[in-house]
């Protein structure tokens, strides 16, 4: 509807011979019915351009308007208002109302999908986690995110893939073996995938902290461990170079894959590709090679031992890409990811989420990536998130002061279950412990995941478990509640003859709850847009809201009421907008709570 104002307005203009960029039209829909449903402000921004009184331009524009109108019969637009200094107010029919009820009524569960993006690839790479080290609050933030613009490009017809790019060579690597043999503890071979991995991260910062280390007389665990980085790049190749070295190495991987499995179930996040960063080291040593001084494009320079890039010609800093012992830095593993993404995919769009102390890192690669393959930077879209905290500060993985993503969705989740475990007449009290749990989980994560996206992203968050975990605020609990309390009133009543039915005008006023379904789609495709999914987890938001005023003020199981099956029909649409909006937050509903 907003677009179709806009287009009336652009044609008025151009009847009167009135030169503006119809992109800076400013539409937006009302919050106070006796405006009507959508205000212009058009009138006073002419008003400076043409030195002329703003309720005199918008007195012409609206006599065109209804010329327009007129001759093209349509009566979507019931009636237009000129209010104060000079704004435009538009009163949209009832019958429009209707007809888009009807549309997403049949519609169904594909309401809000779109072909905006059909038959374009689209890769959202996100959560980046490294091996032999354990995901905190920071992994969940960017699993978070990536997650849902995954699903925002999916639901506007794009071919999705979800990928992750994972560190199994580098530093922290060579730290964890050496702790593994330095640490003087058994190994967890029995133990759960989260006690294995644990113990993992445990050994890195063993290493890290040996590593560190001053020493008087030199530091014999930092040459020990840089031998075993070397070491790292050549079993990777020669696995019986060091068959020991590679032994303890497998074993770390797996367990880490295995622990990475649990936690990403848990997230919600299925990859359709693994990256790993030993199968990407080789291609980007080539090309940063290839591209090095008098050979090909000569983007890098060779001054002395080490490969970089000389960032400042470009406004940034120089990077080393492959370091004076050889070896590729995580800048040329990132070169070697862009190729592989291309390799495997050529996508049209490649987004990737990092958190912000990454921004100016991955500009400078992708500055370096764009001048290799043009295309390289200008299918890539970056979004870096800001930080994540809680009451305990922020965490360094590094001293091995992180705050575990398990151990936190853990705390969340038991104080759900306690929650449901002490309501009285529960709906869900002939449930089993095991499914109280997982709907514990579903909340949790809602709690969690919203806290996170109704944010702007690339801002700060401290996240208040109490407030997240509130059933009645802005949170993900209570948009679950407002989902399964629609559910539960559909489940109630027979609504085979609503679908089965063209739905005839209401006859009470529009209520804003209709108003806002037209806004849905508007929503996904600007949190798309602006990388940002705020916008559509505060539409939700405002969506329940109206959803709890539509449901106090409104008998809905009243079979006499003329606006019954009006009313039921409300309701369907509701849940299946609140459900597929969900969904591209990351959020599984729960049909009990």
């Amino acid at each position: 509807m907003k677009t179709q104002i806009i287009n009336l307005l652009s044609q008025a203009l151009k009847n009167l011979h009135i030169n503006f960029d119809t992109n800076n039209i400013q539409v937006s829909q009302t919050t106070n019915a006796k405006n009507g449903d959508f205000s212009c402000t058009i009138a006073l921004q002419l008003s400076k351009i043409l030195q002329q009184n703003p309720r005199e331009i918008a007195q012409n524009i609206l006599s065109d308007i209804e010329i327009i109108l007129k001759k093209s019969e349509n009566e979507t637009i019931e009636k237009i208002e000129i209010a104060g200094p000079g704004f435009l107010n538009f009163f949209i029919s009832k019958n429009y109302y209707t007809q888009n009820l009807q549309k997403f009524l049949n519609q169904n569960k594909d309401i809000g999908k779109t072909n905006r993006l059909k038959n374009k690839v689209f890769i959202a790479e996100h959560t980046d986690p490294n091996l032999f080290k354990e995901i905190h609050i920071g992994h969940v933030m960017t699993n978070v995110i990536g997650e849902s613009f995954y699903r925002l490009a999916q639901f506007a017809g794009a071919n999705v893939k979800n990928v992750t790019f994972q560190g199994d060579v580098g530093m922290h690597i060579a730290k964890a073996l050496w702790g593994i043999k330095n640490i003087g503890e058994a190994l967890p071979l029995h133990k759960t995938p989260y006690e294995k991995q644990k113990f993992l991260g445990k050994c890195y910062v063993f290493g890290e902290q040996n590593f560190s280390a001053e020493t008087g007389e030199g530091n014999s665990a930092k040459t020990e461990i840089t031998q075993i980085n070397k070491e790292i790049y050549e079993i990777i190749n020669n696995p019986e170079s060091n068959p020991e070295l590679t032994k303890i190495y497998k074993m770390g991987c797996k367990w880490s894959l295995e622990y990475l499995e649990t936690i990403y179930k848990i997230l919600g996040s299925k990859f359709d590709h693994y990256f790993l960063e030993s199968s990407t080291f080789t291609d980007g040593t080539r090309i940063v090679k290839e591209n090095t001084g008098t050979k090909g494009k000569q983007i890098f320079t060779q001054p002395e031992n080490a490969i970089i890039f000389e960032g400042e010609k470009f406004g940034y800093h120089t990077r080393v890409f492959i370091n004076s012992e050889g070896l590729p830095t995580y800048e040329a593993k990132d070169i070697g990811l862009f190729y592989k993404k291309w390799e495997k995919y050529n996508p049209d769009y490649s987004l990737t989420i990092t958190g912000g102390d990454q921004k100016e890192y991955f500009t400078i690669v992708k500055e370096a990536a764009g001048l290799i393959n043009p295309e390289w930077k200008e299918k890539t879209m970056h979004r870096a998130h800001g930080i994540l905290k809680l009451k305990t500060g922020k965490m360094s993985s590094r001293t091995g002061g992180i705050i575990r993503a398990q151990e936190w969705i853990n705390e969340a989740q038991t104080n759900v279950l306690e929650k449901i475990e002490k309501q009285e007449n529960s709906p869900l009290s002939e449930f089993s412990h095991e499914e109280k749990t997982e709907i514990a989980q579903n909340i949790a994560m809602s709690a969690i995941k919203y806290s996170i996206l109704k944010v702007s992203a690339g801002k700060d968050i401290v996240y208040d478990e109490k407030v997240a975990l509130d059933f009645s605020g802005n949170t993900g609990p209570y948009l679950l509640y407002s989902y399964v309390r629609a559910q539960s009133i559909l489940k109630k009543i027979d609504t085979t003859t609503i679908h089965n039915n063209t739905i005839s005008p209401r006859h009470a006023k529009i209520t804003n709850l209709e108003k806002k379904f037209t806004q849905f789609e508007s929503a996904l495709e600007i949190s798309l847009e602006s990388l940002s999914s705020h916008n559509l987890a505060n539409y939700l938001y405002d969506l329940a809201s109206e959803f709890s005023s539509f449901y106090a003020h409104t008998k809905i199981a009243d079979v006499t009421n003329p606006d019954y099956k009006y009313n039921i029909a409300i309701i369907q649409i509701f849940k299946n907008i609140m459900k597929n909006g969900l969904y591209c937050l990351g959020i599984k509903t729960v049909e009990k709570m």
